[in-house]
């Protein structure tokens, strides 16, 4: 039994995981995990979803130490040992949801989690997961425990790098974590995933599957097992093919991806680790629209008001074409669907080295490499009915083109990123120490090129030139670039924090991070202002973090944690005019004005394991200082950005899994979250007041059953003004959505099943994107309709 949080999620981690640096740190298989488990109901062991061939974590949290059989089946669970809200995903639970999941499809069900976005099915298009009101962007997310994220900002493309076959398990941290936990925004949480895990045991599967939409999925993997020849040298490859037509008209969609891992033990004391994933993805979808218009014929809405499809205007998409539009079919229109597609690759590497240096001293280096490339030629609207082209607009180089072709553009986003983190622990009688620093480099390519869609052929669209200012007619140099520019990073993080046992059941961890981030960028043509462009600015911050756990009773943990967090101001804020010698100034003092978004968390929890109830309750303060925004003050320059003011999150999540009998358990979790200014008084954009999930999950003698609810509260689609009737402040009625899955094992090596998403068929509205007219041109997005998928898999 557990007494002791440390000894707990060591001893327990050690019964589950192998292959990193010591041979008995990572996870075992699936299959054994559930052996053991079913062998003894009582068992304390970690629960694999916290943690994928990684025990020597960048993060103190990723061990699951579980203290009940109810916790260690539950499909979504928290530790006894964590230091804030958290919910770990279960590999069982991700091995038999919809196949086509994107990683925030995959923490659906966690508490204060929403997501937007999946419009065109589950998995057919990128989607967004909000965090208690904390936006993409607010929140790291981390691939074994290094930090990915776009360079322009720190958002996220959910169907780019790592399709669910490369994901063992995920954990979603809703608070900063520790010093040690790495990232640009350490702010409103971390989705933490890890990749797949090696095997001991030779074998593999093979997996077909069909659904609607001209469905298809493809996927194959294969485990080395540990070769003895090789010193115990474990690697795994795994394949995914993906095509789809999808929910939306003319949207298809299709990728392919191939990973592979090698876990490699070199002597005693030391374990290499390789892995490297690649993946292509093109689909054909607006690159400016966010939705599909509605057109309520111009009237302001009151605030509150529950819009549904029979809101729309017969000459709006919605009203023309129903929910389901997504793209046209008519060469002569913008909305064609050839003019709009986007083909985006990219690939994510690391090389890891773990070494036992000496007793209770380990060193953890890594150095990683990932890149992104988005090649995307869109019409230069998402309109259906916009029939005038690109002759219509007033410019002496329109020479390749005539009235009545379509405009358009090619856009090209392209990074390339180099990192190392480097972290040394010690750990001793009374504690751990651990000390490390993160250095990332970053290259970007942005620009944006316009393009006669009907012939190919530029497309001299522009109105004003570089320099010379608005107004005047651009050189043909520059007449058909709308940017043109090149941007870089160097950041380093340096942290350091003691886990301090002063007594055998209490945990203490003060800890502090100083964070250096230096962002350039340069080019003969500034997104927006389209003046030539070269400055740099770098900002600076040191973050102190405490966390406390208290384990009252070996299945019974109480914590507490204080922690301040930063965003760094994206690369928008580089968007003000910078042309002349005055204009660059300004730029420069605005620059300089402009201070990183900052967070001081307080939140206190409980996590309780029973012998066939698991529960875990939080509450949390979160303020918010800095806020960044647009400047609409009184000779601002264009686009400007500046520091507004505070932002107030507060709320109280729970959870509780209950197994009334064996194979069979009850899970459900809510949570209320208020995330408003604290100027206005308005709850913020995106921001579901409550969240809310449920589901009964049945596995027993190869036969699986799950069926889950996920519901979302009203939002606000944009900031409203509290009390306010006015214009542009939408509200998003309460919907949810449910999700069944089946499947039986057949003489241990067949599996056949099938998945049911929305079971419902709810079309509830999901997000709301305003256009230039308020009520006319305003983009809505439905729940995808009703889809199912059958399988096969083949194991060996």
């Amino acid at each position: 039994m557990i007494k002791h949080p440390l000894r707990g999620a060591l001893l327990a981690a050690s019964s589950l995981l192998a292959c990193t640096a010591h041979a008995a740190d990572a996870p075992a298989t699936a299959a054994a995990e559930a052996a053991s488990a079913a062998s003894d109901p009582q068992s304390t062991t970690a629960n694999q979803t916290g943690q994928a061939n990684d025990a020597q974590s960048l993060t103190s949290s990723d061990i699951i130490v579980t203290g009940s059989r109810a916790a260690q089946v539950a499909p979504i669970t928290a530790s006894l040992t964590t230091t804030q809200p958290q919910a770990a995903v279960s590999r069982e639970f991700i091995d038999n949801a919809n196949a086509a999941s994107d990683f925030n499809q995959l923490i659906a069900l966690t508490p204060s989690v929403s997501i937007s976005g999946s419009n065109n099915g589950t998995g057919f298009t990128e989607t967004k997961a909000t965090i208690r009101g904390f936006q993409d962007g607010d929140y790291n997310v981390t691939y074994d425990s290094i930090p990915f994220a776009d360079t322009n900002n720190p958002t996220h493309h959910s169907t780019a790098f790592f399709p669910t076959t490369t994901i063992e398990t995920v954990v979603v941290d809703r608070g900063p974590g520790n010093a040690s936990q790495l990232g640009q925004a350490t702010y409103g949480g971390n989705i933490n995933m890890y990749s797949r895990a090696v095997s001991d045991q030779m074998g593999g599967q093979v997996q077909g599957l069909l659904g609607n939409w001209n469905t298809f999925i493809g996927r194959g993997e294969f485990q080395s097992g540990a070769i003895d020849k090789l010193g115990g040298a474990k690697f795994v490859l795994a394949g995914q093919f993906l095509r789809s037509d999808g929910a939306l008209t003319n949207s298809p969609v299709n990728s392919k991806n191939l990973f592979a891992k090698a876990v490699i033990p070199i002597g005693t004391a030391n374990t290499l680790t390789l892995l490297s994933t690649w993946n292509r993805n093109f689909y054909y979808q607006s690159d400016l629209q966010k939705g599909a218009t509605c057109g309520t014929g111009g009237t302001a809405l009151a605030a509150g008001t529950q819009l549904t499809a029979d809101n729309c205007t017969p000459t709006s998409q919605i009203g023309q074409y129903g929910l389901n539009y997504g793209l046209g079919s008519d060469p002569t229109k913008q909305d064609y669907w050839k003019y709009n597609r986007t083909d985006k690759t990219t690939d994510f590497s690391y090389i890891r080295l773990q070494s036992k240096l000496a007793p209770g001293l380990s060193l953890d280096n890594r150095a990683y490499m990932y890149g992104y490339t988005n090649n995307t030629l869109s019409g230069n609207t998402g309109s259906v009915l916009a029939l005038s082209g690109a002759g219509t607009v007033a410019s002496p180089y329109k020479t390749t083109t005539v009235a009545g072709d379509i405009p358009g553009y090619y856009k090209l986003n392209k990074y390339r990123v180099l990192g190392y983190i480097g972290q040394v622990n010690y750990d001793f009688a009374l504690g751990k120490i651990r000390v490390g620093g993160w250095y990332e480099h970053a290259d970007t390519d942005r620009a944006r090129f316009d393009l006669d869609r009907t012939t190919g052929m530029p497309s001299y669209n522009e109105k004003f030139a570089p320099v010379t200012g608005v107004g005047t007619l651009p050189s043909a140099a520059y007449a058909n670039i709308n940017y043109l520019q090149y941007s870089k990073w160097n950041q380093y993080q340096l942290f350091a924090e003691f886990e301090f046992h002063p007594i055998e059941a209490l945990s203490i961890t003060p800890g502090v991070k100083y964070v250096h981030f230096n962002r350039s960028i340069s080019g003969p043509v500034n997104q927006k202002s389209r003046n030539p462009i070269d400055t740099a600015a770098t900002w600076t911050k040191t973050l102190p973090f405490a966390t406390i756990n208290w384990q009252a009773k070996e299945n019974w943990s109480f914590y507490g944690q204080y922690a301040q967090g930063m965003y760094v101001p994206d690369l928008s804020s580089f968007y003000t005019p910078s042309g002349t010698s005055t204009d660059q100034a300004v730029q420069q003092q605005n620059l300089a004005k402009l201070q990183p978004q900052t967070s001081t968390n307080y939140q206190v929890g409980t996590v309780w394991h029973g012998s066939h109830v698991s529960v875990d309750v939080d509450g949390y303060i979160i303020n918010v200082n800095n806020k960044i925004a647009a400047d609409t003050s009184t000779g601002a320059p264009s686009n400007a950005l500046v520091n507004i003011g505070q932002v107030r999150y507060k709320g109280v999540e729970g959870q509780v899994s209950f197994v009334p009998v064996t194979g069979l358990t009850l899970f459900a979790n809510g949570s209320y979250n208020y995330a408003h200014s604290v100027t206005s008084g308005a709850q913020i954009a995106s921001a579901p007041f409550s969240t809310a999930a449920l589901g009964a999950f049945y596995n027993h003698n190869g036969t699986r059953v799950s069926f889950s609810q996920k519901f979302t509260g009203p939002q606000y689609a944009t900031e409203a003004t509290a009390g306010a009737t006015g214009p542009r402040s939408y509200r998003i009625a309460p919907y949810s959505v449910g999700e069944f899955a089946i499947s039986q094992m057949i003489a241990n090596r067949f599996r056949i099943g099938a998945t049911v998403s929305n079971v419902f068929n709810n079309r509830a509205i999901t997000s709301i994107a305003n256009g230039k007219t308020y009520g006319v041109d305003d983009q809505f997005q439905f729940l995808a309709p009703r889809s199912f998928m059958v399988d096969a898999r083949i194991t060996f």
